[in-house]
């Protein structure tokens, strides 16, 4: 059996069109210079930009194509009460050693609310909570 998308007749795939490639999830925080140092000096990622003054936008990013496209987090400064309205989850995909990752994490202090587990799926996976309550899901195939 296919699971291959159906075309439908007359319908213009836009997605190939245009050359779809990545997203970029935007998260809402309470203080997006202290999101952006926290997913720098805890996580592992880079400072990709920061915008404002004072900030209240910044990307981080980590990866240079080198195994796959670049990850990108947006992090959008928001008043708290809409922060903690709004939640996100994030899956990241990681090229080598999960389980390191989640020690390496623990070591810092990170919040892991998911244990790394094996998934019927093919993937171990563990999920951590970063300060402004977002779900980050790290993956790695088995």
């Amino acid at each position: 059996m296919s699971t291959a998308p159906v075309p439908r007749l007359g319908v213009v795939d836009l997605g190939t069109l245009h050359r779809f490639h990545g997203i970029q999830p935007v998260l809402p925080v309470a203080d997006a210079a202290r999101a952006a140092r926290y997913f720098c000096d805890v996580l592992g990622f880079e400072l990709d930009f920061i915008a404002g003054e004072p900030p209240s936008y910044a990307r981080v990013k980590k990866g240079d194509r080198t195994h796959g496209d670049p990850v990108y987090i947006r992090l959008w400064q928001c008043n708290a009460r809409e922060t903690r309205q709004w939640r996100g989850e994030i899956v990241i995909h990681v090229g080598h050693d999960v389980d390191g990752l989640h020690e390496a994490y623990l070591k810092r202090g990170v919040t892991v609310i998911e244990s790394p587990v094996s998934q019927p799926w093919g993937l171990r996976e563990f999920a951590i909570r970063e300060p402004d309550g977002h779900a980050l899901r790290f993956c790695g195939y088995v």
